[in-house]
């Protein structure tokens, strides 16, 4: 499956992309550099882009406010199934799978929405509704319904779905130069896994302190924050009014606004997305994020398991599981956010053999720190493994998504993310699913643990091949190089 777009040329007339492999030279055949400094900061850019601030601060809030009921809602589900004596990990499963799913089958409606309206505005009314959702988990709570509880996510994560596209569509709107918009990307990614460890790591102190039900509360609180920081940003972010559409582009919006939800439509794209994939000699790329979310996709649900381990099966002390589980989650965070920043000296836009050799890396590290959960029991070391696993995890997510940005074409660009996200959200509720059945099953986390270890390295050593193959064919002139 993975060699199949490796030789295959096609003089079919499909939209170029950039060079596969090549470094930029000038005319007598010397290599020029590609990232030379610029006098950009990230402290300039955050005091002198207020709208940028408001946004950052907007993100901040939503994602801890999310991570904290996200927590709140393991803690829940552990105190409904211990109240009636019976403990189930297929039913954090389903509570992962339903976090994974809207966002896979409902972003594409989203970008609809991001590419007709004002995005501001869209953002806005959907942290308004992301309130109100909020309180359904309140209602579960007191109702004592993991089924409701199941509900008031789908919900949430359905409007996370509908204001992702958004969110990231507006970041070029709001920083609009080429320098500053790289400082931009880098602070919102940063910023986001790092407000996943803090929403999780507050949200495992204050189930424990104050109470499930107020996690919730909170959350339905940070979206009315997040609502008021995005009307702090001046401007008007309707796509349709941008001073840089061409003609051909207003033409093709107008015709969208017809076909948007044609089922012919959608079928006839996506066919062409699939078709190009396959065309280009990259394709394969398309499927790193597939086996990297079959690995990493137990995490969360190893990571509940992890939380009560030294705890009577049958009497979980829901308080003290909830804290531990908040501090696991916080040093996945904190793994999450160094991986990326510590690999980046070692990478070259330049140089696709860079980025691949990240993934590799990625791979390592996920194996070692699944090794490292099997080998070891003590919590401290639990979490720091956890933290080796999760820094390889979002390694070959930013990795993996610079090799298509870098290779795919800008027509085809979107739908090569799409079906790029769309198998990664798959492979991910497939992999918490089976996780849940495993442990019910009675197998511990820890023999999950390495039988993941041992899927990582096999997967380390399969990308390893292709990755060699792929070498051997661009020396040897067998692998066409432009898509």
């Amino acid at each position: 499956m993975i060699t199949g777009a490796l030789t295959k040329n096609s003089d079919e007339d499909i939209p170029q992309c950039r060079t596969y492999g090549a470094i930029n030279r000038d005319p007598d055949g010397e290599q020029t550099p590609t990232n030379a400094k610029n006098s950009v900061t990230y402290w300039s850019l955050l005091s002198e882009n207020g709208n940028f601030r408001w946004f950052l601060l907007s993100n901040l809030i939503t994602v801890a406010g999310e991570w904290l009921s996200y927590v709140a809602s393991i803690a829940a589900i552990e105190q409904i199934h211990s109240s009636s004596g019976s403990i189930s990990r297929i039913s954090i499963s389903i509570l992962v799978i339903i976090r994974l799913l809207p966002s896979s089958l409902l972003a594409p409606v989203g970008g609809v929405l991001a590419d007709s309206f004002d995005r501001r505005k869209i953002m806005f009314i959907l942290d308004g509704v992301g309130a109100v959702v909020a309180w359904l988990y309140v209602l579960s709570y007191y109702l004592e319904s993991i089924s409701a509880l199941y509900l008031a996510t789908l919900l949430q994560m359905t409007v996370a779905a509908l204001y992702d596209p958004s969110h990231s569509a507006i970041v070029p709107m709001i920083v609009t130069e080429t320098d500053s918009l790289e400082k931009a990307m880098i602070l919102v990614s940063s910023t986001h896994e790092l407000m996943q460890a803090v929403g999780s790591s507050i949200g495992g102190l204050l189930t424990g302190f104050v109470g499930i039900q107020y996690c919730f509360m909170i959350d339905s609180l940070s979206y009315l924050v997040s609502a008021l920081f995005i009307w702090k940003i001046s401007g008007e972010y309707n796509p349709k009014d941008s001073n840089q559409a061409t003609e051909e582009e207003s033409d093709s919006s107008t015709e969208g606004e017809e076909n948007w939800f044609s089922l012919s439509n959608f079928t006839k794209m996506t066919k062409e997305g699939i078709s190009y994939l396959i065309s280009q000699p990259w394709g394969a790329f398309v499927l790193l994020k597939f086996y990297a979310a079959l690995i990493y996709g137990v995490a969360d649900v190893l990571n509940v398991s992890f939380s009560e381990q030294g705890e009577n099966s049958s009497e979980i002390d829901v308080d003290n599981s909830s804290q531990r589980l908040g501090i696991l989650f916080a040093f996945v965070g904190v793994g999450c956010v160094l991986g990326p920043i510590i690999i980046e000296p070692c990478t070259h836009m330049e140089e696709i053999s860079s980025l691949e050799r990240a993934c590799l890396i990625s791979f390592f590290l996920m194996a070692f720190g699944y090794y490292g959960l099997w080998q070891f029991d003590e919590f401290i070391l639990i979490c720091i493994f956890s933290s080796v696993r999760s820094a390889g995890a979002n390694i070959v997510w930013v990795y993996s998504s610079l090799l298509l940005q870098k290779l795919s074409s800008e027509q085809m660009r979107g739908r090569v993310f799409g079906v790029d996200y769309a198998l990664a959200m798959l492979s991910e509720s497939a992999s918490a699913l089976l996780a849940g059945v495993l442990l019910d099953d009675r197998v511990s986390a820890g023999q999950i643990s390495l039988i993941w270890a041992i899927i990582a390295f096999t997967t380390l050593a399969m990308w390893g091949v292709y990755f060699s193959r792929v070498e051997t064919l661009k020396r040897t002139g067998t692998v066409e190089i432009i898509g």
